[in-house]
């Protein structure tokens, strides 16, 4: 437990050598497997713009401009390392201007009202201020009929899960019900959830109304 307590205090802010440690990990074929299961019922048209809060390492974002040569993208991570490493795994598609960096907060997104079909956030609703602020940021920035993502891999039912957060610190594991909640709160509609409950990953996601 002692690991992994570190690997998500690293994880919220990436700094040094630590910090790459833990984005290297982040863009492992471990953590593929979430963005893999969580992406399974996505379906996006042609030309779709893409948002993805938190990028880390930029591991799920290069996967999601391979799936289709028409889709244009913004990485956000407030992490000056992240955003680095996030350049170098989509060199191409930056130089290509398909993949846009910025630095940001959640719950204050520099981006403009009604720019995006498809909003996700693996593994990072967990370091947010204010949840409640960061999914009606979700919902400003969508497109009508746009869809919002949130998936971990921590399901907040473990026995154990208030003393993580404690020894994690600023760090807070929502239930689906939970996240649920909060989408219904920021207008969001057709409000969907999967749980893998082996894996303990959950996946949550809405559709901003027209």
């Amino acid at each position: 437990m002692a690991k992994l307590v570190t690997y998500y205090r690293r994880g919220g802010h990436p700094q040094r050598f630590w910090g790459k440690r833990a984005l290297h990990k982040m863009n492992s074929e471990q953590h593929a497997q979430l963005y893999r299961w969580a992406m399974e019922d996505i379906e996006l048209a042609d030309n779709s713009r893409l948002l993805d809060i938190g990028c880390g390492g930029g591991a799920n974002l290069n996967r999601m401009l391979n799936l289709n040569p028409t889709f244009t993208a913004v990485a956000m991570d407030h992490s000056q390392l992240a955003m680095q490493m996030t350049r170098e795994v989509n060199f191409h598609d930056v130089v290509d201007k398909r993949l846009l960096l910025l630095g940001g907060s959640a719950s204050q997104m520099p981006v403009v009202r009604e720019s995006f079909e498809l909003v996700t956030a693996f593994e990072t609703i967990y370091y947010w201020n204010s949840l409640e602020l960061g999914v009606q940021e979700m919902n400003r920035v969508l497109r009508p009929n746009g869809i919002c993502l949130i998936a971990n891999e921590m399901d907040g039912l473990e026995p154990d899960v208030r003393q993580f957060e404690e020894a994690v610190g600023n760090f807070r594991v929502y239930t689906i019900d939970e996240i649920k909640e909060h989408l219904t709160e920021a207008g969001f509609v057709d409000i969907k959830a999967r749980h893998d409950e082996a894996r303990h990953f959950i996946c949550v996601t809405g559709r901003k109304p027209e």
